[in-house]
């Protein structure tokens, strides 16, 4: 019988998934808040897988229609991902242990207007894993892919060792470059490369309801993480802004 490495590695083969890594989950329990540590989402993890697929480069290049084709494409992403991320969950619980999906978008909780928490953070899970280094958009940037990876993640029970695959050195954004932090048009990235997410949510993500709630004074989080959900989810949610990945020179 093979061991479950094996089979990891050969589902990832088998789906495309060009780059993933795994490590302790307690690497991640010792750096992330209270309620977004991975004892938060499963109990008894012990270990953390994260997965990256880049997107098409040319879905940057095409001018006036590179948000539009951009949204198509990341959401189409997020459902193959989630998809794959329960068929893998799947094969490790064939062997008794337990294991949890960790979504590239939904769902999230609410802490304040265009504050969004995913229950773990994928960024920093891809940096530990090793398949990139948190960029100075937030983004993870991969050594050969930039910033372009949509990420998924698993937490599990099961006690797997820590690998990186295809072996790189990931060394981050180049040090001189401030290309996304000069061309953001709200001015949500700093000289140090932290992100005001509150900034760059109201700019680049559209939809009917999250508009109204960005507005109105009354504003509860729980109603709006609800509503956020039943109405904002996938193809009714609207990318407006993706100039800090377009503009990359990584990327261009």
């Amino acid at each position: 019988m093979k061991g479950l490495l094996e089979r990891i590695k050969e589902f990832m083969a088998q789906h495309d998934i060009p780059v993933f890594g795994i490590c302790e989950a307690a690497r991640l329990e010792n750096s992330a808040i209270q309620d977004y540590r991975p004892s938060d989402l499963l109990p008894s993890s012990k270990s953390l897988l994260c997965l990256g697929i880049p997107v098409p480069r040319g879905i940057f290049k095409c001018g006036a229609r590179a948000n539009q084709t951009y949204w198509r494409a990341a959401n189409t992403y997020y459902r193959n991902i989630d998809a794959m991320l329960m068929q893998l969950g799947r094969i490790i619980e064939e062997t008794g242990e337990e294991a949890i999906p960790v979504y590239g978008c939904f769902p999230y909780d609410v802490r304040g207007k265009g504050d969004f928490w995913g229950f773990l953070s994928l960024v920093k899970m891809g940096e530990l894993v090793g398949i990139g280094k948190t960029g100075k958009n937030g983004l993870l940037f991969n050594s050969h892919y930039g910033p372009r990876l949509i990420l998924g993640g698993l937490v599990t029970s099961a006690t797997l060792p820590e690998i990186t695959w295809p072996e790189q050195k990931n060394i981050g954004c180049p040090e001189g470059c401030h290309v996304c932090q000069e061309i953001c048009p709200v001015g949500a990235i700093d000289q140090i490369g932290k992100v005001d997410r509150s900034a760059c949510a109201r700019h680049s993500q559209k939809t009917p309801v999250f508009s109204y709630l960005m507005k109105t004074k009354a504003f509860d989080p729980v109603d709006a993480k609800m509503l956020n959900h039943v109405t904002g989810v996938d193809d009714h949610a609207m990318y407006t802004c993706i100039q800090c990945v377009a503009m990359c020179p990584h990327v261009a």
